[in-house]
């Protein structure tokens, strides 16, 4: 009787932890390597903002390298990341778990990457907000890069909305089916924003930007809106039913057996995001 139950909600809070972990501390890890790339000197590696010494001489590197190394580095990663994991799941065969699995991490990677965009083209803070401060010589460059910004990050979002939409049905045999829809979509797109957007309040809160002003409760709420994403592929797969396909792409319910084992490792993870990385790593 148990084999018969339902379970497949623990295997996506495995996979949304796992995929989380790998995102935003690893956006920050990109961060820090980059720093090291160009000379610079951290003081701190946190999974809410990486610190910098800023030991190098910004002014004297050409405006290509002063993006990067000021900030834009991670989101153009995450984002390319983002778009090499939807080919694969859009085009290679695997497993119910692992296709889970890349379903999440691919929406995370796009929507932090593309969201970065959006917010620092619209808003002119966060990875791109610093950015912009290092390029003070050139305010043409600012205001392309801001509208650049803006088209790519708005436009990608809202592209991301249908696509998680587009990836729900891999999970979905009846699409007429309400329920059915509604199920996958929580566990699918709506677990991610809750836990994504808890668990980078959280993050913020505990990190050493929070304590030296670098960052604020209202800034931790502007950032973690990226999330915004999965409520809509929630939204458009679940209740709203937003362009069904017109063929079924169906190829597996999600897996209901609870693989134990991930469960564990993506809850540690976590919490070593949350008690290590949170409130940050000194280096000296």
């Amino acid at each position: 009787m148990n084999d018969k139950k339902d379970l497949s909600i623990v295997n996506c809070i495995s996979t949304t932890l796992l995929a989380y972990f790998i995102t935003i501390p690893g956006h920050e890890l990109i961060h820090l390597l980059t720093d090291y790339a160009y000379g610079d000197k951290v003081t701190w590696y946190s999974a809410g903002a990486v610190q910098p010494m800023e030991s190098i001489d910004y002014m004297s590197l050409s405006p290509f390298h002063r993006i990067m190394v000021t900030g834009g580095s991670a989101s153009v990663l995450n984002a390319i990341i983002g778009l090499i994991l939807m080919f694969i799941v859009l085009k290679v065969s695997m497993g119910p778990l692992m296709r889970l699995f890349l379903v999440q991490l691919t929406g995370m990677q796009l929507t932090t990457g593309i969201g970065y965009f959006m917010i620092g083209g619209f808003f002119a803070v966060g990875d791109w907000g610093l950015v912009f401060s290092h390029l003070s010589d050139h305010p043409g460059l600012i205001v392309t890069l801001r509208i650049i910004l803006s088209v790519v990050g708005g436009l990608g979002i809202v592209g991301l909305f249908f696509l998680l939409n587009y990836m729900s049905y891999y999970f979905i045999e009846d699409a007429d089916n309400k329920k059915e829809r509604l199920s996958v979509a929580f566990k699918l797109h709506l677990l991610v924003l809750l836990i994504g957007y808890s668990i980078g309040m959280i993050v913020t809160l505990l990190s050493p930007a929070m304590g030296s002003g670098e960052l604020s409760f209202g800034l931790g709420l502007l950032y973690n809106m990226m999330w915004i994403s999965f409520f809509w592929g929630f939204m458009f797969t679940g209740p709203m039913h937003t362009l069904p396909p017109k063929k079924s792409r169906f190829l597996y319910k999600l897996p209901a057996k609870p693989n134990w084992g991930l469960f564990a490792v993506s809850v540690i993870l976590i919490l070593i995001d949350i008690f290590v990385f949170g409130p940050g790593i000194r280096i000296n």
